[in-house]
């Protein structure tokens, strides 16, 4: 009898080894979703993460990038593709959540912080607000990509050196919760359309835009608002959440989560260090002054003041309106933020 069960246990035993074994040699091959295109410094650094995942998991799950919107997916249906498991991988901005999850749109708004010391500080509340609000939609979040601390400058036709300056100019912004916080300030503010702003700086349609410096070859924008005056504060920096299709996590081999893990823990590693950030601006302002720009100094320490405080309360009032987890979430944010 106790023969006859150990023969038994000891199959059991084979059984379950040969399970295992099989599990652990599995190799997969992911597709991950990326509609920027491949010059973008997160399409490289999304590159980087794929070979880095490849190379820990010695070569046993692979990592396919889709780029420049290959697959034909848009970010807004970012919580929806990514339940159906094609693609097995992505990652997200939270702006551009807006229509599914406007509790997670306007977490961080422009205005919020001035630098990397205030942004790190509230990082970690920033990362449980989107892991969580993104599991609601039964998405996994293995991690996240850090945003640039990209400085938002005012370019115009003319100098402008203040609030008091802007106040009498039409200035153009890209989002509303901007237009809600110069508004506030008694400033004219407008959104127009990236591919539309040369040439309504040109005719006058605006007469300052809020972009960065870092960006602003990219359209030309020194040739129509030569007058450049930095506010301050960076461009929201939230981080973008990589997603993942949650059965598909839940069933992937424990070593290739653990090498991709490992991979992710890297990426967040080199992508959430800023200290490049400040000799990229000033390349940046380099190269518009040697193209005929004229950089003034920032707005006044009072002007900065009162762009912080017109932020929060737009913050608020846009938590209020979208409601339910927009307030919780802000509040978790608020709390961790510097007094």
């Amino acid at each position: 009898m106790l023969n006859r069960f150990l023969l038994a246990l000891t199959a059991m035993v084979l059984v379950v080894s040969s399970l295992t074994g099989t599990a652990q040699a599995q190799t997969v091959e992911w597709r991950f979703n990326n509609s920027y295109p491949a010059s973008r410094p997160e399409s490289v650094q999304i590159r980087a993460f794929a070979a880095d995942v490849e190379k820990r998991t010695n070569g046993r799950m692979k990592i396919s990038v889709s780029e420049g919107g290959a697959l034909g997916l848009k970010d807004a249906d970012a919580l929806r593709f990514m339940q159906t498991g094609a693609p097995e991988l992505g990652f997200i901005w939270p702006p551009f959540l807006g229509r599914d999850a406007p509790a997670l749109a306007n977490i961080y708004v422009y205005g919020l912080v001035s630098g990397a010391d205030e942004h790190l500080k509230a990082l970690p509340a920033l990362k449980a607000v989107l892991k969580e609000g993104i599991g609601k939609w039964n998405v996994e979040v293995p991690g996240f990509l850090g945003f640039s601390i990209v400085d938002a400058s005012l370019f115009c036709r003319e100098p402008v050196r203040s609030l008091d300056d802007l106040r009498k100019k039409k200035l153009r912004v890209g989002s509303r919760e901007q237009v809600e916080t110069f508004k506030r300030l008694g400033v004219a503010a407008q959104i127009v359309p990236q591919n539309e702003l040369y040439s309504a700086l040109q005719t006058g349609v605006v007469d300052c835009a809020l972009y960065a410096a870092r960006f602003a070859n990219t359209i030309s924008l020194q040739e129509v608002a030569k007058h450049v005056t930095p506010t301050g504060f960076p461009f929201p920096p939230a981080p973008y959440a990589l997603m993942a299709h949650k059965g598909k996590w839940a069933a992937l081999a424990p070593d290739l989560k653990k090498g991709f893990n490992d991979a992710v823990a890297e990426l967040e590693r080199v992508s959430f260090n800023f200290s490049g950030d400040t000799e990229a601006e000033k390349a940046a302002r380099d190269k518009l002054t040697s193209q005929g720009s004229t950089f003034y100094p920032a707005l006044p320490g009072a002007d900065q003041a009162a762009l912080r405080k017109s932020a929060l309360e737009t913050w608020d009032v846009l938590a209020k309106e979208t409601g339910g987890d927009a307030i919780v979430f802000r509040q978790r944010v608020l709390d961790a933020l510097p007094k």
